[in-house]
């Protein structure tokens, strides 16, 4: 008897809760309708109330995190688009911080990247119109359209007023992997742009030619990819994780959203002494990847801590075409670290990993940073380009003097120098030309990145991208550089690690 009693008050207890949700909902909902209805009757205009109530949706969405949002059927569509490899429009990946549109990384070859817009510009206005508050997929739909025709968006960076860009929009066909080669005999090289479908099985495409060619040791440049399909990422990582192992789980409210994905292949190359090249544009997908690595010790992290974004966004059908797209679940590391780093703590789970030190699962046994993105194991600072080449690279003079010099010296070969004529004539070029003129002591302060930026539009010109990353970015990039030193006084893991150990304490 005292045992059906209990069962009953507890059964009490929830009922009472249960009608305490649903009256507290249904007084909110009331209050919403009567809010709506005065509107409607009072305001000093006519008001079209699909549209109202859109935005109260909208509203309530973007108050909960900026990846969470409603899709009617365009967006539908661009949703599909980002995975799909093929758009019309200017070539970046943006994301929210702070509050404002934030440009994640221009993509190589792009519209945007030939205007020189960089990671970390924040784009303040479209068409004249504010973003503070905008919605990803506003600002996307805004920015996407018929190729050939213009959008103008003004850029706010520091050390540089706010400055309007018109840009033309262009088919923007994503290349997961645009370059890949040997740096030395033994020492192989993948640049990874982002982990659209069929990313993976370009990595491993690649590791397999370059591991028939010779190499031994990997580099696997990440910096600049905002990531992409998680399957994707499980699908990289998987190359280099051993059988079983855990590569990321997510963790979520529901039930369905807690999962785990693993290593579902033996490892070919799971003992190559493997370096991951990130800095701050690299983000998602890329991050689980640099975390799995890290935290099973399968190789060093080299260059600037990671974006951050850590979120798991659920695609929730409403009817029709209808949807909303909504963050349920954030991504963590094999030992457990929150990759994301949201701009406020509601963002965060209920047990956040800011602040926290974790361990590496397997030897050499380190110690791990938590509380968002990956830091890496050696710090490469990203260079801060000079104002002069950047207005320069804004004005479209490196790549438009490209065009004008290789048409009128059409023989250059691998390995070309630019001397002091080649760089009169630029300057020439860009007074003339971009109405540009560069005071003598800003050119020679500026002339490693000059010498930099004009050799790779010349190599593009010449040889497109491979040309650009052989002639250019591999002999320039200071991660690149560093990987390479740091593998090349290596053959086995175990070493990779003690070098490691050793420059950090001589850092």
């Amino acid at each position: 008897m005292k045992k059906r009693l209990t069962i009953i008050i507890c059964l009490g207890i929830a009922a009472v809760i249960l009608i305490g949700a649903t009256e507290n909902i249904t007084y909110t909902l009331n209050q919403f309708t009567n809010i709506l209805r005065i509107v409607q009757q009072r305001y000093v205009e006519e008001v079209n109330l699909s549209d109202l109530v859109k935005k109260a949706i909208e509203g309530m969405l973007y108050s909960l995190d900026p990846h969470s949002s409603y899709l009617d059927e365009d967006d539908y569509r661009e949703l599909n688009v980002k995975t799909q490899g093929k758009f019309g429009g200017l070539g970046i990946h943006i994301s929210i911080r702070n509050g404002w549109l934030t440009i994640i990384a221009p993509i190589d070859g792009t519209p945007a990247y030939r205007v020189g817009l960089r990671s970390g510009d924040i784009i303040t206005k479209i068409e004249g119109e504010s973003t503070r508050g905008i919605t990803i997929d506003k600002a996307v739909k805004k920015l996407r359209g018929t190729p050939g025709t213009k959008v103008t968006i003004t850029i706010a960076r520091e050390g540089m007023e706010e400055t309007d860009y018109t840009i033309e929009r262009a088919i923007i066909e994503i290349r997961d992997v645009p370059y890949y080669g040997l740096l030395t005999d033994d020492i192989g090289y993948i640049k990874l742009v982002n982990f659209s479908k069929g990313a993976g099985a370009e990595v491993k495409s690649a590791i397999d030619e370059l591991h028939n060619g010779g190499a031994t040791k990997l580099i696997l440049d990440l910096t600049g990819n905002p990531g992409g399909l998680l399957k994707e990422a499980v699908e990289v990582a998987d190359n280099f994780v051993d059988k079983g192992n855990l590569i990321v789980s997510t963790k979520g409210k529901l039930p369905e959203a807690n999962r785990k994905y693993g290593a579902r292949r033996e490892a070919v190359y799971g003992e190559y002494p493997l370096v991951v090249l990130v800095d701050g544009a690299s983000a998602s997908a890329s991050e689980i990847v640099a975390g799995a690595i890290q935290d099973w010790s399968r190789g060093v992290i080299i260059g600037d801590t990671t974006f951050g974004k850590g979120s798991v966004q659920t695609i929730v059908p409403l009817g029709g075409m209808e949807a909303l797209k909504l963050t349920t679940a954030r991504y963590y590391t094999p030992c457990g670290r929150c990759i994301d780093k949201s701009d406020t703590l509601r963002f965060l789970l209920k047990n956040p990993t800011v602040d926290k030190e974790f361990s590496t699962l397997r030897a050499p046994i380190r110690t791990l940073h938590g509380g968002g993105g990956i830091v890496p194991d050696i710090d490469v600072e990203s260079e801060k380009v000079p104002l002069v080449a950047r207005k320069i690279w804004r004005k479209g003079g490196f790549l438009s003097f490209a065009a004008h010099y290789t048409r009128l010296n059409p023989d250059i070969e691998r390995g070309f120098t630019l001397d002091e004529d080649v760089y009169d004539e630029f300057k020439s070029y860009l007074r003339d030309e971009k109405d540009l003129a560069i005071a003598a002591e800003d050119w020679d302060d500026a002339m490693p990145f000059i010498e930099r930026y004009l050799r790779g539009a010349i190599a593009e010109a010449t040889w497109n991208t491979k040309g650009r990353y052989e002639e250019s970015y591999l002999p320039y990039n200071s991660s690149v550089k560093k990987a390479k030193e740091v593998l090349s006084r290596t053959s086995t893991l175990e070493e990779l690690f003690a070098k490691i150990e050793q420059t950090t304490i001589d850092n």
